[in-house]
């Protein structure tokens, strides 16, 4: 299966429906939180080429599902991205808090 048809948010998504989720976007994986433009195609010879992952719906749809979506603030601060606009109902959550989201958790993912 390819990436561009099921990323990872599309994953937990339709893990979500089936067992309530919060998901906490570290490293690299927190530009998924920015509220940026959409990616636009590859285009060669005048043809688009590939269909990029949405990670905005992605993220839009888990949260419109009921899913809490957070995004370590030290992550953001590595990537300089610290002060950029968030996607609606994302929170910023600082290092020494992300402990007690995972206490409050029965399962642990690492995707």
């Amino acid at each position: 299966m390819e990436q561009q048809y099921a990323h990872v948010l599309w994953l937990i998504h339709g893990l979500h429906r089936q067992s309530p989720m919060t998901l906490l976007l570290r490293s690299g994986a927190a530009v998924y939180a920015l509220a940026a433009p959409e990616v636009e195609p590859v285009v060669l010879g005048g043809r688009a080429w590939g269909v990029f992952p949405d990670y905005r719906a992605a993220l839009t749809r888990l949260r419109s599902d009921g899913g809490e979506i957070f995004v370590s603030e030290s992550s953001l601060d590595a990537l300089g991205l610290t002060g950029n606009p968030l996607l609606p109902d994302i929170a910023v959550v600082p290092d020494n808090q992300i402990a007690d989201l995972v206490v409050r958790s029965d399962r642990i993912w690492f995707l």
